[in-house]
């Protein structure tokens, strides 16, 4: 009868490291983590002793998770036993093979022997080929659901880390956004990167004087920019895409686009977007937004928060730039019928050799019969646009002078009353649903309710609880946003000092102004201001501080407790 020691073998030593596990990198001089050098040297110094292996080959995954069996070097060494090339395998210890316990039991168990391969694992004292080692059979599963536990509870604590880190406002990504760099001190903790940050106030300040993504794109690459992935080979960083489609990618569309829409610029962390359902799957699935964690002043932005929310606006205006031209018409995406509400296109008419540029509804353009043309010089539509700006300027600085000669006091007072009353609501909705969970339980206790229905009651007063409790968390945080009085709003008015003199209109200044024009059919131009809802409540407070300036000081006792 032949045994295992008749037997010539061919092995394979199988390497393995998780990042998790060890001190793998990827980056600069250092090609593999210490540990798999140790692995090595085990298996090698175990080889010495064991003449029936007369060669072997080495299969290493540096950097892989032990959960799964998707890994570049195991799937090698798999081909080649297929191949009768192997047929036996030599690990270090069962943890180093894998951590899943049903695909490792299923490899180790039915697979290898029915490929008459046979399986090591040197630190469990595992050696498939020697039948006479009693209790292996029921030793194997009880190491591989130890392993399998162990990565399971590293993955749970590793995602309550990762968490909690983001609710603190700290940066967990693996990759840093074009424009920001780990600062040194603090590897979670964004700082500004010199050398990107005014490529992205160049994509931002292109995108409000009217270029598309496209045409941004095609600005950056003729001025020889480097695009991000680019950026970062050059500054040393491994990083790939899979967007990436060439060693040297350039600015393309999508790439302008995901700047445009990335919050982060604006100093606010939005992490969290997506997860896996467990360790063993790595396919992740997008959230929610309301599930993401949204932390706001955690570094200094690159893009006001302002600027921001005016590109978020432009990106859904319908705008095309005329052909052969860069940018987009001074109106673009503004002007709309006042009866049909259809946008304004615009047609050139020439009249005793001079041209006219005419606005005409879009819908009529398309059937005569829908609606009426609208039609009207676009120099009509400048000229009012240009007085409504004009008086607009000319308020916010008026507005500006009358809050400073107020009582600073005054406003700051106003707003940490109202969040005050915000938060004894949300109190109040906190102690309701405390008295409803005992009611339940109580209901419960007496079999009025069913198990079912005091576990979905529970769970929606729970819900609401959260939800109240993380509403105060906001306004308490709102308080510091306002202890500086008027500040913010002198702030917000001082900017109109700029168009103080404006005696043109520019499309910057048509973005920064305008959210809707509308032509009646009369010709009337009608034209909706971006802020108007700001100047309201500024104009509403002046005009309740001036007729009754005592009531307000008479209030200084409730924002002192406020406080």
């Amino acid at each position: 009868m032949q045994t295992y020691l008749d037997k010539t073998y061919h092995a394979a030593i199988y390497l393995r490291l998780s990042r998790e596990d060890g001190d793998f990198t990827g980056l600069g001089e250092k090609k593999e983590s210490n540990s798999i050098a140790n692995q090595r040297k085990l298996i090698e110094d175990f080889l010495k002793n064991h003449p029936e292996i007369i060669s072997y080959q080495e299969f290493c995954d540096d950097g892989y998770t032990g959960t799964n069996f998707d890994r570049p070097d195991f799937q090698r060494m798999l081909d080649q036993i297929k191949k009768r090339e192997i047929n036996c395998i030599v690990v270090k210890d069962l943890s180093r093979f894998g951590r899943d316990y049903i695909d490792s039991g299923k490899y180790i168990e039915k697979i290898f022997p029915a490929l008459g391969v046979r399986f090591i694992a040197i630190n469990d004292n595992y050696d498939s080929a020697m039948t006479q080692q009693a209790g292996n059979e029921i030793i194997l599963p009880f190491k591989n659901l130890i392993n399998d536990s162990y990565s399971r509870d590293i993955s749970i604590k590793v995602r309550s880390n990762l968490e909690i880190k983001r609710r603190n406002g700290e940066y967990v990504g693996t990759h840093v956004m074009y424009g920001y760099r780990r600062s040194e001190e603090n590897k979670n903790q964004l700082v500004i990167d010199p050398d990107a940050a005014p490529v992205v106030q160049t994509i931002f300040r292109m995108k409000i004087d009217g270029y598309s993504p496209a045409q941004i794109a095609n600005k950056l690459n003729v001025d020889g920019i480097p695009s991000p992935a680019e950026y970062k080979r050059l500054c040393g960083d491994k990083y790939r895409s899979a967007f990436q489609k060439s060693v040297h990618p350039l600015w393309s569309a999508m790439t302008i686009y995901r700047i445009l829409k990335n919050e982060v610029y604006t100093s606010t962390l939005v992490q969290g977007k997506s997860s896996s359902p467990n360790y063993k799957v790595k396919t992740r699935t997008q959230k929610d937004p309301s599930e993401w964690v949204r932390v706001e002043d955690t570094h200094e932005a690159i893009i006001s928060a302002a600027n921001f929310d005016l590109v978020q606006r432009l990106m859904l205006d319908d705008t095309r730039s005329p052909s052969g031209k860069q940018g987009v018409h001074l109106f673009s995406g503004k002007v709309f019928c006042g009866d049909c509400h259809a946008s304004m296109v615009r047609k050139a008419k020439k009249s005793c050799g001079r041209d006219y540029i005419y606005l005409m509804c879009s819908a009529h353009q398309k059937d005569s019969h829908f609606c009426f043309t609208h039609a009207i010089r676009e120099q009509t539509v400048y000229d009012a646009v240009l007085a409504v700006i004009q008086a607009q300027v000319s308020l916010a600085l008026d507005l500006e002078k009358a809050l400073k000669k107020l009582d600073g006091v005054s406003w700051e007072r106003r707003e940490l009353q109202q969040i005050q009353r915000k938060i004894v609501r949300q109190e109040e909705i906190i102690d309701y649903n405390m008295k409803m969970k005992l009611n339940i339980y109580e209901d419960f206790k007496m079999e009025v309710i069913t198990m079912e229905e005091y576990k979905m009651f529970k769970e929606d007063c729970d819900k609401k609880i959260q939800e109240a409790k993380n509403a105060i968390s906001r306004l308490q945080g709102n308080r510091n946003l306002v202890k500086s009085g008027l500040t913010e709003q002198q702030s917000w008015l001082s900017q109109f000092k700029e168009y103080k003199n404006i005696k043109t209109l520019t499309r910057r200044v048509i973005v920064h102004f305008v959210d809707r024009i509308e032509i009646s059919a009369d010709k009337e131009v009608h034209v909706t201001l971006n802020n108007a809802d700001q100047f309201q409540a500024i104009t509403e407070f002046l005009d309740i501080y001036q007729k009754n300036p005592a009531a307000e000081k008479a209030s200084g006792k409730e924002t002192k407790e406020v406080r």
